[in-house]
Parts: C-alpha cells; sequence; structure tokens
C-alpha cells in the first residue's frame, strides 16, 4: 500500500514541477471603506522572481471579478503595472471578498520536457480577504478549486478543502509558498483536506495542478491533456 501511494506521489509532483506560474497578492488594510489593491504575477514565487514587460502580456487574458459577502459580483480591469497587472475594489461591508481569474483560452502548449505532452492549460486563481468580523463564505466555482473551511488567523488550524469537478480531489498534490518565501510541497487526504496554520501575517499561496488525459483539439491544434493550475491566497493583515 505504501509502495502504491509512493509511485502516485512521484507521478503527480511532476506537475508541481514547471517554475513559473501565475499567481495574485492582495493589498490594503483589510477595512471597510479603503480601497484594497489586487496584484496578478508571473514567474517563481519561491525564487522571488516576478517577470516584467512582455512576459506579463499573458494576464491580459484573464477574466477578472470580486465577490462581494452578498454574493453579487463586480467586474474588475486589470492595468499593466511595472512587474504585475493590478486592479482595485473598495470592501463595503464587513465579510469575505474573493478575487477571481480564470484563463481558459491560452493556446497548446508543448510541455514535453516538463514530461506533461502536449497540453492545454487553464489557469484559475483566488485571493481570499477578511475584512472586519462577517461570516466566512466560500463555495467552490471552478472545476479545480481550493477553499477554506474555517476562518484563517495566525496560529489558529485551517482547513482547506480541494476540489477536482465538484467533488474532493483525493490525495491531491499541493504546494504551500508562506509570507517569507518558503516553499513545501504537501499531500491532501483521501478527503481532499489539508491543514494549514499560518505562523504570521502575510499571503500564503496554495498551488495544485490536476492533468486531465482527455486528448482533443483547441483552435485547430490537438492536444493529449488538458493541465488545470488552480492557485489560492489567503491574505492575513
Amino acid at each position: 500500500m505504501k509502495k502504491s501511494f509512493l509511485f502516485l506521489c512521484l507521478l503527480l509532483f511532476p506537475l508541481l514541477s514547471e517554475a513559473h506560474s501565475y499567481w495574485l497578492e492582495l493589498k490594503g488594510s483589510g477595512k471597510v471603506g479603503q480601497p484594497m489593491t489586487v496584484q496578478c504575477y508571473f514567474g517563481e514565487l519561491e525564487n522571488g522572481l516576478r517577470e516584467k514587460a512582455d512576459k506579463l502580456a499573458g494576464i491580459k487574458a484573464f477574466t477578472a471579478s470580486v465577490l462581494m459577502p452578498d454574493g453579487t459580483t463586480e467586474p474588475l480591469t486589470l492595468t499593466p503595472a511595472d512587474n504585475c497587472y493590478q486592479a482595485q475594489f473598495t470592501p463595503k461591508q464587513p465579510g469575505t471578498y474573493q478575487v477571481l481569474l480564470v484563463n481558459d483560452t491560452r493556446a497548446v502548449q508543448d510541455l514535453t520536457k516538463h514530461h506533461l505532452g502536449i497540453v492545454r492549460p487553464r489557469d484559475y486563481l483566488r485571493a481570499i480577504c477578511q475584512v472586519g468580523n462577517g461570516p466566512l463564505s466560500t463555495n467552490p466555482k471552478y472545476y479545480l478549486d481550493v477553499i477554506p473551511h474555517d476562518l484563517p488567523a495566525v496560529g489558529k488550524p485551517t482547513v482547506l478543502l480541494i476540489t477536482k469537478d465538484g467533488a474532493a480531489y483525493a490525495n491531491a498534490p499541493v504546494k504551500l509558498t508562506t509570507p517569507d518565501g518558503k516553499q513545501t510541497k504537501q499531500t491532501a487526504d483521501a478527503s481532499g483536506r489539508l491543514t494549514l496554520t499560518p505562523t504570521g501575517a502575510g499571503q500564503y499561496v496554495v498551488d495544485v495542478d490536476f492533468l486531465d488525459k482527455t486528448p482533443g483539439q483547441y483552435e485547430g491544434k490537438d492536444y493529449e491533456a488538458i493541465r488545470n493550475k488552480m492557485a489560492l491566497t489567503l491574505t492575513l493583515l
């Protein structure tokens, strides 16, 4: 049994080995009536690399919005900055604010050198910030998603649920990057759950991949699989 589980991990963790990826960061006071800035980066978070200029062009294809505590959604317009694309929103009431970005229009890519073959990439980004003392409200939204079951707080265990196509993603391979830039590889349990205990304020980024080996064609190009990537950012102010 242990050998089988180890073999499964060896198959899954290469999905997390391709260094460059997208992630979100939220900046602001976390108070009602004061603007929050969301920034979308491309690079290597664990190495402090944030790409610039034309290497950020892929961010323009993301659809961005913010989900309010009352369930309403407002579109966000991302504009280029020095090393990211960014947008602003202003919390109007206490509760959970979720910035949601998705890009399912990327061109087919040859990732053979990363042992992934010819793939169609799909990227999902979610950043969560709690404003005031309102209730935590999160539900799966994407094909591949990570959501907290508890209100994140320093020193308090927070259970994360990882889902795939609406169901628990058992034994999901996970990369966790803490505010100090340290990155660890972890594995969710058989129920798709992973416990995170924040040790201080800042951004906690949880990366999950899933390779759907269903071949197809997109924009006239054949692919062998769909690579789904999800990055959740938990912001503790």
